[in-house]
């Protein structure tokens, strides 16, 4: 579910009826009353999306009312709508724009929801300071959402993203704890509270372990995440954050260590430092010994490094049973295991659309790729592929991630295209519209500008073996967007 809050199925929509239409028996529906009311305030959610065909549509609900309230709560976002919209009996306040309040009491049957589509949450942001943050990092003149901050516990549920705890307010965990929004993700980085305070340059930081325990406490699971700065948080700082994290298991169910990142935009920032091959060779070895003895003692790896650890230290990517079913993967915590094996089964099941491909990626992941395109290249009649590793000069060259590649990295690289190559990038360059990147730049416009043949595949095995299949969907549509 996007920050949007889709909670629907692609709907038609557009038919007024009133609600006395309504009344009476419809499938999924027991039962439904309504009187209009005046006397409760609040914003509420703005409904923006009515499914055809669905419960909200038989209730005579339409884009632009609001839900106050539902069941005597006020309704403050689209967790609210999901969290008291899974009774069965529902009493909905109903506000609609010429400011008319209706009230709704409707029996539905268990597991229909409203098929509604809700106005976007506003994110909640961060009044830290870390030291390593990366919006901190951006280059100057871009568009303005590369510079929010975010720490919102709702996004850290619904996405995955990272919070480190220190806005949240007693509403905040009362709430987390009654609608169960677990798991949720936390950056801890240092339980020692100090060194932690250090890191996150914020104000009354309160000690994190108390946090997590309060959460764990309340039923709420957690993944963890350090960003290991070179000589500040590492060494025995390292040891002792996992250890105390250990205690809180299966509270606290994994925790992840990626490197810090570091961009050519830190003017007046904190010097730190990047680690580099023996570092990470170092850093390894410590993790191994970190991960055997908890695999002894909880019956888990539990800690985790990021695949960037391996790729620096040039050392094999582990098995895929190590990662114990990916639980960090959005971290960059076994994704390269993953397509390995995703690739694996996939060319034993299918046969990719023959053609001459130039897969555009980072640093990072670029000799991984290419193994991988060699092996499909032997074993698929007419499939021909080469990889180009694009280095990134939009935040600088210690960013190595496809992810946080530019339009303009794409546009240099594409130069680098022979003729008669299909160039290919994965979506994760992108917007969740699969044409913006980073910079505001276009996939429309390079493929006006440029190459006409530009294809987006999803990132991962089936995306690489899909290259075809996409080109020719581009093809067909005229490469527009």
């Amino acid at each position: 579910m996007g920050a949007g809050g889709d909670l629907r199925s692609p709907p038609e929509w557009g038919l007024e009826r009133t609600l006395a239409t309504l009344l009476g028996e419809t499938p999924g529906l027991a039962s439904m009353t309504d009187h209009r009311r005046g006397d409760l305030p609040g914003e509420g959610v703005a409904i923006t999306g009515v499914g055809h065909g669905s419960l909200g549509e038989r209730l005579g609900l339409l884009p632009g009312d609001r839900i106050v309230a539902m069941n005597g709560q006020p309704v403050r976002d689209l967790l609210d709508v999901q969290f008291h919209g899974a009774a069965e009996e529902l009493e909905l306040v109903v506000a609609r724009g010429d400011g008319e309040e209706w009230e709704l009491s409707v029996a539905k049957d268990a597991g229909v929801g409203l098929g509604l589509e809700l106005q976007p949450m506003e994110i909640q942001t961060c009044d830290n300071h870390c030291v390593f943050c990366f919006v901190y990092q951006n280059p100057r003149g871009q568009r303005s959402s590369l510079y929010v901050k975010d720490e919102d516990y709702r996004f850290s549920f619904l996405h995955g993203h990272y919070i480190t705890l220190s806005n949240l307010t007693e509403e905040e965990y009362r709430r987390i704890i009654e609608q169960r929004l677990s798991p949720l993700y936390v950056s801890v980085h240092a339980t020692d509270p100090g060194l932690r305070a250090y890191l996150l340059r914020g104000k009354h930081m309160a000690p994190v372990v108390p946090q997590l325990q309060r959460l764990i406490r309340g039923g709420i699971t957690l993944h963890t995440q350090i960003v290991l700065c070179p000589g500040i948080n590492d060494g025995d700082h390292l040891r002792r954050t996992v250890a105390d994290l250990a205690e809180l298991h299966p509270g606290v169910r994994s925790v992840a260590v990626v490197p810090v990142g570091l961009t050519d935009h830190r003017k007046g920032l904190p010097v730190l430092q990047r680690a580099d091959e023996a570092y990470a060779r170092r850093f390894l070895v410590d993790i191994e010994a970190l991960q055997d003895a908890c695999l002894g003692r909880l019956g888990s790896r539990f800690v985790f490094a990021a695949d960037e650890w391996f790729v620096l230290a040039g050392s094999p990517i582990p098995p895929a049973a190590d990662y114990e079913g990916y639980p960090q993967i959005a971290d960059g915590v076994g994704s390269m295991a993953l397509f390995r094996e995703e690739l694996r089964v996939a060319l034993a099941h299918s046969h990719p659309r023959p053609g001459r491909f130039c897969f555009f990626t980072g640093k990072l992941f670029g000799p991984t790729l290419a193994a991988h395109v060699a092996a499909v290249a032997e074993s698929s009649v007419g499939w021909q592929g080469r990889v180009v590793y694009l280095e990134n000069r939009f935040f600088g060259a210690g960013i190595t991630v496809a992810g946080l590649l530019s339009g303009a990295d794409v546009r240099r690289g594409l130069a680098q295209c022979q003729s008669g190559e299909i160039p290919v990038i994965p979506d994760v360059m992108l917007a969740e519209d699969r044409n913006t990147f980073l910079d505001s730049l276009t996939v429309a416009q390079l493929r006006r500008e440029i190459h006409p043949g530009l294809t987006v595949v999803a990132a991962g095995a089936e995306g690489l073996l899909s290259a075809g299949d996409g080109h020719a969907a581009c093809h067909a549509a005229h490469c527009s967007l």
